[in-house]
């Protein structure tokens, strides 16, 4: 019965950017550890979004990423995935940073230097338009 109800709870909490999409979007991982700088979108700034299907703020954040992409395929979004368990469970956890709240979101310039740390989706897009 514990199998059934864990079934249905993932099912009940998808990914926040496991949707059908044109846009500049890849998750580059599902909880194992990973190298964010390897996917880095050449020329563009990328957003790395570490979030959770459980966590209504990444859902919240995904959908402003989004919204903003539609108007700036300079824009693009990669992924970390941290499931359904405790954060810690998950060795891409370590790129929190120590911080133990999500989303959490690093942007890069399209140069590959980190413009922006932190947990607010809007300030993340102030620093994009101000490095424009």
């Amino acid at each position: 019965m514990l199998i059934l109800s864990s079934t249905l709870a993932l099912a009940a909490f998808p990914d926040p950017w496991d949707v059908p999409t044109t846009l500049d979007v890849e998750t580059i991982s599902h909880g194992e550890s990973v190298d964010p700088i390897k996917h880095l979108a050449e020329g563009k700034f990328t957003v790395l979004d570490i979030g959770a299907g459980w966590c209504t703020p990444c859902h919240e954040a995904a959908g402003v990423l989004r919204d903003y992409m539609a108007d700036h395929d300079d824009v693009a979004v990669r992924a970390v995935s941290l499931g359904d368990g405790p954060m810690s469970d998950y060795p891409a956890s370590e790129l929190l940073s120590g911080r133990e709240m999500i989303p959490f979101l690093v942007v890069y310039s399209p140069q590959g230097s980190v413009i922006y740390e932190g947990h607010r989706v809007k300030r993340a897009l102030r620093r994009i338009e101000r490095a424009r």
